[in-house]
């Protein structure tokens, strides 16, 4: 048999014969939604990209896929894990990726603090450059297509995609206004795919497998598997593999073994996520319809619990102060009021001060509606959540009306 390696890579020595257009059909066939939180079709980036024209005048357009590595969520692994054990998943889903739009080149930005991840990636790359899958006229197809590696500096608004864009640059992580779109212009205004690392990782299988497979796996519009994470807060944290649509109270029950200590809620997507009471756990699946129908975010699926003696009104506090220090600034509505939010909070826990119900829910609605991207526009999605589901706990400290 085939070493593992020689193995995976025939499905790109294979495609690299074929036409580009069958790859984004697997693709698009097989629905694959961003793993990175906001469950987007990839193959409608990947179809805007390929189409993009050439806004530089000069012919063909530099095109590049960008892999967002930028795991910023507590309590998510999953693109740690597939950096460190499973990197030649993600290197071929990107080097299809960049078949499939005309990009020659793929850039992984990836968190400083994933050192092993850093180094494990360019190993791999080194592989591909030694067995001739990467480089120039690639098996002599006609292909170019090389990787660079990028380590990110520990802001966690730089896992927003522009203002990965912008870090890449060299400028300042900072969110750009959209649009125009990264598949427009994106890296150094070329027309840029960027997807999270799981997303990524999908790609090979699909390809190898068709997209109807895919599409075999999973609920009726999630498709395939998903990774989840789950914290100490389980008998058995860890990273698990489950098929879309796989409910929750499963994988708290049999994959997590339940709760290791009192609990009160799950904080699911990262912080901006929704916090979901113990009590709705059974409403849920593994997909992005369950949660949204039901007001909550699967998003990046890191599960946290919450544990039943922490409070919540200083869980909230924390958010608030969470995406104070990490907001880019570029936008009011996220800079000043996640610092007024966490005021408020602070003002009525340690100074007695209640918050005016009104007031708070209209500083929520604005973040909501008017920040340039979801770390303010986020934040409100938990908060809404805890204010629905722990009034009893949260009632003392706003001001009745």
């Amino acid at each position: 048999p085939m070493p593992p390696l020689e193995k995976l890579y025939s499905v790109w020595e294979r495609v690299l014969k074929g036409d580009s257009a069958d790859v984004l059909n697997e693709i698009k066939l097989a629905n694959i939604r961003g793993r990175g939180g906001a469950g987007f079709p990839m193959g409608f980036k990947l179809e805007a990209c390929r189409n993009a024209q050439d806004t530089t005048g000069n012919g063909t357009p530099r095109k590049y896929i960008v892999c967002n590595a930028d795991e910023g969520d507590p309590a998510a692994y999953s693109d740690r894990y597939l950096l460190e054990q499973r990197p030649h998943r993600v290197l071929l889903g990107m080097m299809l990726a960049g078949f499939c739009v005309g990009a020659d080149t793929g850039v992984l930005y990836i968190r400083a603090e994933y050192p092993e991840a850093v180094a494990r990636v360019k190993e791999a790359v080194a592989e591909l450059e030694r067995h001739g899958w990467i480089g120039t006229n690639i098996k002599g197809s006609g292909v170019d297509f090389r990787f660079k590696v990028i380590k990110a500096a520990g802001a966690y608004v730089c896992g927003e995609e522009t203002a990965l864009l912008n870090s890449i640059e060299g400028k300042r992580g900072e969110v750009r206004t959209r649009p125009p779109y990264p598949a427009q212009q994106g890296l150094f205004n070329r027309p840029t795919v960027v997807n999270n690392v799981e997303t990524l990782a999908c790609v090979p299988w699909v390809v190898e497998h068709g997209g109807a497979a895919f599409t075999a796996l999973g609920s009726d519009k999630s498709n395939g598997s998903k990774l989840v994470c789950l914290d100490s807060g389980f008998k058995r944290p860890g990273l698990y593999e489950v098929e879309c649509g796989t409910p929750l109270s499963r994988v708290v029950d049999e994959l997590g073994g339940g709760f290791a200590r009192p609990t009160k809620a799950l904080h699911i997507g990262g912080p901006l996520g929704g916090i979901v009471p113990i009590g709705k756990i059974g409403d849920l699946s593994i997909d992005f319809e369950t949660f949204q129908q039901h007001g909550f975010l699967l998003g990046h699926a890191s599960v946290l619990s919450i544990p039943a003696d922490f409070p919540m009104v200083k869980y909230l506090e924390h958010l608030f102060e969470f995406t104070a220090m990490e907001s880019c600034g570029k936008c009011f509505p996220c800079r000043i009021g996640s610092t007024r939010g966490k005021e408020l909070l602070q003002g009525a826990i340690t100074g007695g001060r209640k918050i005016d119900r009104a007031l708070f829910d209209d500083l929520i609605e604005t973040m909501e509606i008017g920040s340039l991207c979801a770390l303010g526009g986020g934040l409100p999605l938990g908060v809404r959540n805890a204010l629905r589901y722990f009034p009893d706990e949260l009632r003392s400290y706003f001001a009745t009306a």
